[in-house]
């Protein structure tokens, strides 16, 4: 009995293809898988200036005075299907500005921190009550968090001949800007 299943056992072997019973090489499953993240954006400023603050589904807010003189830096995460792109804007939300008085800002080319579909900048704008785009085609991407990370923003303030900038008074002169990031096209 013994010898019977030792040649069956051998006979199963040799009939089977290639004379040889193997189990599967790869244990291989191939199964599709679709991964859906949905649309974020986030943005947020760097810097030495204090009067920084995120507003909760609305987007960025800083305080700007004639005084501040250096550079705040403009960081944001975005996160957009292919089809799609963001945009910042920029606007002023409240403040005591004299209606003589000019603001201008400067908004420099992403520095190269990050990765991803950097949004372009407009430029150099006049600041006012209406929103205005300032970053534009903002794909998936993110600037980097901190100074030195994301887009350089520049203040400059144009002065009536009558106004005298070293008078105390300037520094009073507060004004609150609000960034905001929007789904674009």
């Amino acid at each position: 009995m013994k010898l019977s299943y030792c040649s069956l056992l051998l006979l199963v072997i040799i009939s089977s293809p290639g004379g040889l019973v193997s189990a599967q090489k790869d244990n291989v499953v191939e199964t599709p898988v679709k991964v859906s993240i949905p649309s974020v954006s986030l943005v947020g400023f760097a810097g030495s200036n204090t009067h920084l603050t995120n507003i909760a589904g609305k987007g960025a807010e800083q305080i700007i005075t004639p005084s501040i003189r250096d550079t705040t830096w403009l960081n944001y995460s975005s996160i957009v299907d292919e089809k799609s792109a963001n945009v910042i804007s920029v606007n002023i939300n409240s403040g005591n500005l004299p209606a003589e008085v000019v603001v201008k800002l400067n908004v420099g080319e992403d520095v190269g921190a990050g990765a991803g579909t950097m949004g372009k900048s407009t430029g150099k704008i006049t600041l006012s009550e209406y929103p205005q785009a300032i970053i534009t085609d903002i794909g998936s991407c993110y600037t980097g968090q901190g100074t030195k990370k994301g887009h350089p923003l520049t203040y400059s303030w144009e002065w009536p001949s009558t106004y005298d900038v070293n008078h105390p008074s300037i520094d009073n002169i507060e004004v609150s800007v609000i960034y905001t990031l929007t789904a674009g096209k």
